[in-house]
């Protein structure tokens, strides 16, 4: 009887969705929950981050430069065979790594159907980022590097009850 509840509570415990959950965090202390996808593989100088906030998806792209760039306003995004498509800026944060090099981190909304092409995109991605003192900073970007997307998005759904 002890070994039958024993593997009933851990059926349970490795089933319940904020255990079972790969993208999403749940603090029930602090009453938080944080659902976030960090695209991998990416060139040594970008990161990516995609969160759910109150208004939507939103997009963080960081670039490491040698020079401080002012990475500010809409970016441009284009699938291999898609359309060029605006993401709207929010804010950029700008620090200093370490190593000595600055980090322009733009903050951009996305829609879940734009989350969903990328996801499904086949061949490479480019992000154009302004930047105002010099020519636009041009990423180029695998699509497998969003393999995943499709289910961050469900479990982002799912866990935050939208």
């Amino acid at each position: 009887m002890k070994t039958l509840v024993t593997i009933i509570f851990l059926a349970m415990f490795s089933w319940s969705a904020p255990v079972a959950a790969k993208f999403c965090n749940v603090n029930e202390a602090e009453n938080k929950t944080l659902c976030r996808y960090k695209a991998t593989r990416l060139p040594d100088n970008a990161q990516i981050f995609i969160t759910y906030t109150d208004q939507g998806f939103s997009m963080m792209i960081v670039i490491f430069l040698e020079e401080f760039a002012m990475v500010e306003g809409d970016a441009r995004m284009k699938t291999k065979k898609g359309e060029m498509q605006t993401l709207e800026y929010v804010t950029t944060h700008h620090d200093m790594t370490p190593e000595g090099l600055m980090m322009e981190a733009g903050v951009y909304k996305v829609t879940e159907s734009m989350l969903r092409e990328l996801g499904n995109a086949r061949g490479k991605v480019r992000f154009w980022l302004p930047a105002n003192d010099t020519k636009d900073q041009q990423l180029k970007i695998a699509a497998s590097k969003f393999s995943e997307l499709e289910e961050y998005i469900e479990e982002t759904k799912s866990t935050l009850g939208l």
